[in-house]
């Protein structure tokens, strides 16, 4: 749940009043809802419903947990395996935390009619997404629950699993495009789409599941551009709840690596930015930064390297750091095409959340660290706990004794992203027998190795930045994954 320690930036606008809204959008999200719905509670339901609908089962969260149907948004074109028209919208319903996404279409015409896909945030045993679906058939009145992250479905969510949505302030495809607005004098089209849809959506089979919240004619958007009320900002709340969760999962990650201990205290004061604002001398900052340079020749020949895209000031190692402990750049975005960088994913927004997260376990780790509830890179200012004698404390009394830790060690080689370690489930999706595209016989590798031009091919298909000839087609892959198929099939 966003909590105290959650801060957001919508854009230049709003970065002069960042702290009013945070507070504000706090108390939006503050914990009314009893929790999340859990894997097992769907399992369950589906389980002791065998002949259910779609309609039921949004019936049923509704009824189990009435705040998770009054957060959503809509889609009037789709991407993803469910269709989508502007007068069957996708709907995706996120509740007030995103730790439990669901999303279904209106129209029986459409593709995915018949299913909800599902994505879950799970905190046991680590921090991580999973994906689900829950399929209906409305002839046999069977009910079916997949099994965490099905092959279909991580040729477009990637391997490991990440959310898939777009970054502030234009998400296309869905109402509300353009900054969460939809105004009469602006995308008339889009205008008067939504409105058509509103006049039907009371008699709706499954829109009418849904709570719009009050105070706009256009809810759950907002009837004006840049609207001050963010509770009719629902594209930005999920694009900002995706990402502060999934800050948890690639901390998770990075303390799986076996230098993380050593480098965990400088990792996070590059990314609180306290390279910009070091004192000392400038014998003191060459020392520094030489310790690094050495491992910084090895980050930038990556076959996917972030370059200096997200570098904050001459003097940001934080991307050659997050590279070297098995981080790279496409597990920070959540688009689907994960190599855009914006205000939410990469450098501005996102990094403060990695920060955060970490911070947060080193200061109950060290009594040294001074504890803060609310950090702004921008403002390079932090806000102390409630109680504290004074409200805030500049980022500089931390950063010393955060690069304290770095003066006196050496350079280590880390390696950076590891192959991942079941790569051709992504392939499998829709290469296998009965699958949407052409069969590759992934089952059978003595038989695909054997024919030297399917494998030069696939080997070509993976790296290839094209999208008419990659492979797939709806992303490029992450290096990680390109590793574990190259390690594949050359075993």
């Amino acid at each position: 749940m966003l909590n105290s320690q959650s801060f957001v930036v919508w854009g230049d606008f709003l970065r002069a009043s960042l702290l009013g809204f945070v507070l504000g959008f706090n108390i939006l999200l503050s914990p009314l809802s009893l929790g999340a719905i859990r894997v097992e509670q769907v399992e369950a339901w589906a389980q002791s419903h065998p002949t259910a609908q779609v309609e039921d089962f949004l019936s049923w969260v509704k009824s189990t947990d009435p705040e998770q149907m009054a957060w959503f948004t809509l889609m009037r074109k789709s991407e993803s395996a469910q269709g989508a028209t502007p007068l069957n919208p996708r709907a995706i319903v996120f509740g007030p935390e995103s730790k439990f996404v669901f999303t279904f279409n209106g129209e029986d015409k459409e593709a995915g009619y018949q299913e909800v896909e599902m994505l879950f945030f799970r905190q046991e045993p680590k921090p991580q997404w999973e994906l689900r679906k829950l399929s209906f058939n409305s002839q046999n009145k069977k009910v079916s629950f997949s099994g965490p992250n099905p092959n279909s479905c991580l040729a477009c969510h990637q391997n490991p699993v990440r959310p898939i949505w777009s970054q502030y302030d234009t998400w296309k495809g869905a109402y509300g495009e353009f900054d969460d607005s939809i105004v009469d004098h602006g995308d008339k089209k889009e205008f008067l789409q939504f409105n058509k849809f509103l006049k039907n959506k009371e008699t709706h089979s499954r829109y009418s599941k849904l709570q719009f919240p009050e105070g706009s004619i256009v809810s759950p958007y907002s009837e004006e551009p840049k609207g001050g009320n963010y509770r009719l900002r629902p594209n930005a709340a999920l694009t900002d709840s995706l990402l502060k969760l999934h800050a948890k999962v690639l901390v998770a990650r990075l303390k799986e690596h076996p230098e993380f201990e050593t480098e965990k205290m400088f990792l996070t004061a590059s990314l609180l930015g306290c390279e910009a604002l070091l004192t000392g001398d400038d014998f003191e900052k060459k020392i520094l930064f030489g310790l690094l340079a050495k491992r910084f020749k090895k980050f930038y020949r990556g076959s996917i390297s972030w370059g200096d895209k997200g570098s904050v000031g001459a003097n940001s190692n934080k991307q050659a750091m997050l590279y070297l402990l098995g981080l790279e750049h496409s597990d920070f975005s959540i688009e689907k095409e994960p190599t855009r960088w914006s205000y939410f994913s990469g450098n501005f927004f996102f990094e403060e959340y990695l920060a955060i997260e970490l911070y947060d376990e080193l200061s109950q780790l060290d009594c040294q660290i001074p504890s803060f509830q609310c950090f702004s890179n921008y403002g390079h200012t932090v806000i102390l706990p409630i109680g504290t004698e004074k409200d805030t404390l500049d980022i500089l009394d931390a950063c010393d004794y955060l690069f304290s830790s770095r003066m006196t060690s050496g350079p280590i080689e880390a390696n950076g992203p590891k192959p991942i370690s079941n790569p051709i489930v992504t392939c499998l999706g829709c290469h296998q027998k009965d699958g949407t595209a052409p069969y590759i016989p992934f089952d059978d590798k003595e038989r695909l190795l054997s024919d030297k031009i399917l494998k030069d091919l696939i080997l070509s298909k993976i790296t290839s930045k094209d999208k008419n000839f990659r492979m797939p087609p709806t992303r490029p892959l992450s290096e990680k994954e390109i590793l574990g198929i190259r390690e594949w099939l050359s075993n």
